[in-house]
């Protein structure tokens, strides 16, 4: 009965069958790993992002924001500037090839979590959602998101 009522346990077990949902459009379709695919979506919301940003925001290990950056530049989906302040810091931002390419991936997303979502009724989902903002404000980790 331990892991019913454990909030790391419940959260990780959601978020892994959530991602299910979505797994075989981003990698089996598209050829992007998870962290590629946080990468790339992440840098369709503001023009430009460090490695450091986005390993708080997708979250993943350096190493694998790092690789991700390298693998969606070899497709040339991002492009990397050096900081003219600080020449060991890049800001990495979308190509218009990669926002070609997102224009794709997108809305197939948003469809397989809309599916997801079809048999929930609309309080169902508003009560998920005010769920969600709780536990987004209570950890604060949506740099992306203001909250109210």
């Amino acid at each position: 009965m331990f892991l019913h009522n454990y909030l790391p346990y419940r959260l990780n077990l959601l978020a892994e069958l959530t991602s299910e949902n979505t797994r075989n459009i981003y990698r089996s379709k598209h050829g992007l790993t998870r962290v590629e695919w946080r990468v790339l979506v992440n840098l369709a919301e503001v023009p430009s992002l460090t490695a450091s940003d986005l390993c708080t925001r997708v979250p993943a290990h350096k190493t694998k924001v790092s690789r991700a950056l390298a693998e969606l530049e070899k497709r040339g989906w991002i492009k990397r500037t050096t900081d003219p302040q600080d020449r060991r810091i890049a800001h990495a931002m979308l190509t218009l090839k990669g926002k070609r390419a997102l224009g794709k991936i997108q809305p197939e997303m948003e469809a397989a979590t809309n599916a997801l979502l079809a048999p929930l009724s609309p309080e169902d989902r508003a009560t998920l959602d005010q769920g969600l903002a709780v536990l987004e404000r209570l950890f604060a980790t949506t740099p992306h998101r203001s909250t109210p």
